[in-house]
């Protein structure tokens, strides 16, 4: 994806007739990247496997709070 920012921030800057500034061509591949993989981090997580442990631990968690259980 950092590759594909580049190309399209490098074609836009030739279709003006500029020259390519290549401190901002870095940082929007790197940003481009980033994104990316944030995005591709946040949406493959194993969501049954997640659902379960919460199922497990929240009412134990919980019951903890509201019955009082000091541990300090």
């Amino acid at each position: 994806m950092a590759l594909v920012c580049f190309i399209l921030y490098a074609l836009d800057r030739k279709s003006k007739g500029e020259h390519i500034m290549w401190d901002t061509a870095g940082k929007l591949s790197l940003f481009g990247g980033l994104l990316t993989s944030g995005v591709v981090f946040a949406t493959t997580a194993d969501i049954p496997q997640v659902i379960e442990v919460v199922k497990e631990e929240l009412p134990e968690i919980t019951q903890d709070m509201f019955v009082g259980k000091p541990t300090f």
